[in-house]
């Protein structure tokens, strides 16, 4: 099967290199490439897979900070919003949800 693709022009360079350096053609090495990256087994993660990599990662203390206070207070003394209506967005939400349910089904 005959392909084309384009490359930006220091990646075609790499390519190029990379090709001479193993004294093939650029296509040649391109398959290659190609091949061996298809064949690992991460190349296409599955969301299960991305997930358990995140979660084995080590806890970086720096991204983790305490607690400043009370959620509920700061909920409870948050802004007011004068364009808020609280029926409107019910009525959106309602509309969200029956839309989800009508996927379900």
């Amino acid at each position: 099967m005959a392909l084309t693709i384009t490359l930006p022009d220091e990646l075609a360079e790499q390519l190029q290199q990379a090709a001479a350096e193993q004294q093939l053609s650029v296509e040649e090495i391109a398959s290659l490439i190609l091949r061996d990256a298809l064949r690992r087994e991460d190349f296409f993660p599955t969301p299960e897979q991305v997930v358990a990599k995140i979660k084995a990662l080590p806890k970086n203390p720096n991204a983790i900070r305490p607690a400043q206070g009370s959620l509920a207070e700061a909920l409870r003394n948050a802004p007011h919003d004068p364009d808020f209506n609280l029926e409107e967005w019910n009525r959106a939400w309602a509309k969200v949800e029956a839309e989800i349910e009508a996927l379900g089904q």
